[in-house]
């Protein structure tokens, strides 16, 4: 991971799909027919990504296949070196890292925003809810070469789906991309089976996805709002200990614990990846006295933050 700070965390937006430069890659590429709604896809040696990219968040989702090359990827605090056919669907919440470490890079990566599925209610999809989305999914999976060659085939019809002008086009695109989503759920759950939601965990979700969309803070001056059972709970208009009992049976931890955890993350983030003051970020993080910050992260990482900071 590179050791340099940045002043805020940088941000890759929907809108430079069609811009001067596609997302972090070389080439820049207009599509054929405009879609309703962002979506790119591309074969990396024709399009390769930059060798280095620092830390970034995104407004995106992306899915990355590779079939032959090195490299370190980083997603939030998690580290993986790839080296042959590797998947991996990478959400816009965490911070990622890349480093390649060879010259070869060959595959496909695809971009997207929610919005493609919003304009074709036959195949909506709830990302946010979605398994290989979520915060923390570790969602990178080594292939085998029979899986390779069958994700090769779904990436060689996306990408002619992509360029050509066919009629249907974007119904085409989003069987192609379910597809492709369909194996990651079959790679990180091989014998699950899928099972309908109950109550506890439907209201578990929707405390997730409130915690969530707090994140990431991207400037100083950015503060969360809701750092209690008793602010969620007003929120999703339930009790505390109603929704404390329901995170607990559905997670196996506390509202208390879920929130700590997650804000112990942005606070490590903050720290590896800005020149934030650490009052700035204490103060980001709900916390008005800088000490009472020190004393939480020091508590529960066992480290003081100017400590974990020059690691």
């Amino acid at each position: 991971m590179s050791t340099q700070k940045n002043a805020s965390i940088g941000q890759k937006k929907s809108n430079d799909f069609n811009d001067e430069l596609l997302l972090y890659t070389r080439i820049a590429m207009v599509p054929k027919v405009p879609l309703r709604g962002s979506f790119a896809v591309h074969e990396r040696s024709d399009h390769p990504c930059q060798d280095e990219v620092r830390a970034t968040r995104r407004d995106y989702y992306k899915i990355s296949f590779f079939t032959k090359g090195t490299g370190i990827f980083t997603m939030g605090d998690d580290q993986y070196e790839i080296n042959g056919p590797t998947l991996m669907f990478i959400n816009p919440f965490e911070l990622k890292t890349w480093r390649a470490t060879s010259k070869e890079q060959e595959g496909y990566y695809c971009l997207f925003t929610d919005l493609l599925f919003d304009t074709m209610p036959d195949h909506q999809e709830n990302l946010l809810q979605h398994p290989l989305w979520q915060l923390g999914s570790k969602a990178v999976f080594t292939l085998t070469n029979e899986q390779c060659n069958y994700l090769q085939s779904i990436f060689r019809q996306l990408m002619r789906e992509y360029h050509d002008d066919a009629a249907f086009k974007q119904e085409a695109l989003l069987i192609y991309l379910k597809l492709i989503m369909l194996e990651g759920k079959r790679l990180s759950a091989p014998t699950q089976a899928p099972r309908a939601l109950n109550a506890a965990q439907m209201l578990a979700n929707r405390f997730i996805d409130k915690l969530e969309k707090q994140f990431p803070i991207e400037q100083p001056h950015h503060q969360m709002k809701l750092k209690t059972a008793k602010e969620f709970a007003q929120v999703l208009n339930t009790h505390p200990n109603h929704l404390n009992a329901c995170i607990k049976q559905s997670t196996g931890r506390t509202v208390s614990e879920h929130i700590r955890q997650r804000m112990l993350l942005e606070a490590r983030l903050l720290l590896i990846h800005t020149d934030w003051q650490i009052a700035e970020i204490a103060w980001c993080l709900g916390f008005e006295d800088p000490g009472n910050f020190t004393h939480f992260f020091k508590n529960h990482s066992g480290i003081a933050p100017h400590m974990y900071r020059v690691q």
